[in-house]
């Protein structure tokens, strides 16, 4: 019968610290799982806003048509025609950029973002800018890209890309649509409207 009762007694000593171990590699191995899957997101979603939508915007510009961009990332998307700018501020637990530093990061950003007025040369200049800045949201932080087109002056004509909207300005959607609405010519200024379908 103390055998028996040893056996019992073992095996639930077992099971209990097999629950222990398993509950602690899920208090600590939880977090960093989810920080190493937020800075892949991070890292995807930075290469998205240097290369790949301001490469969709002026391709569109250029040719015509329509183009998708995807993003994997989970946030909000804010046009605002009036700045030139598209906005995009999602959530994560950890950032790749200087936080609370109370500033914009990047070429030709001020105070609200990307500096649309600050004119770039044909042919040397993107027509694109992206800013970016991390601010420090609960536990852990909201991290903001703003894309804002810019005029572009050559020798004899100045381009200029403006964005506008479809009718919604804002959207928490993953998949929006670009499209070369018109092009128009005033004096020396060509105007080319991108639609941005949020």
């Amino acid at each position: 019968m103390a055998k028996a009762q040893a056996d019992i007694v073992s095996a639930v000593i077992i099971v209990l610290i097999a629950l222990s171990l398993t509950a602690t590699a899920l208090i600590w191995g939880l977090p960093l799982i989810q920080k190493r899957q937020d800075s892949a997101i991070v890292a995807r979603v930075s290469n998205l806003f240097s290369q790949e939508l301001p490469s969709k915007i002026k391709y569109v510009a250029n040719v015509g048509g329509s183009e998708v961009f995807s993003i994997d990332a989970n946030g909000i998307w804010i046009l605002n025609s009036s700045s030139n700018t598209l906005t995009f501020i999602f959530f994560s637990k950890v950032s790749d950029k200087a936080v609370d530093i109370g500033r914009w990061i990047g070429p030709n950003c001020i105070s609200t973002g990307v500096n649309t007025s600050n004119p770039g040369t044909l042919g040397i200049d993107e027509p694109c800018l992206i800013c970016v800045r991390s601010d420090t949201a609960g536990t852990g932080y909201n991290i903001t890209y703003q894309l804002g087109c810019r005029q572009l002056v050559g020798e004899t004509k100045n381009y200029k890309i403006n964005l506008v909207s479809s009718g919604v300005t804002t959207s928490t959607t993953k998949t929006i649509r670009i499209s070369r609405k018109s092009v128009s010519q005033t004096d020396n200024l060509i105007i080319t409207e991108i639609e941005i379908s949020l």
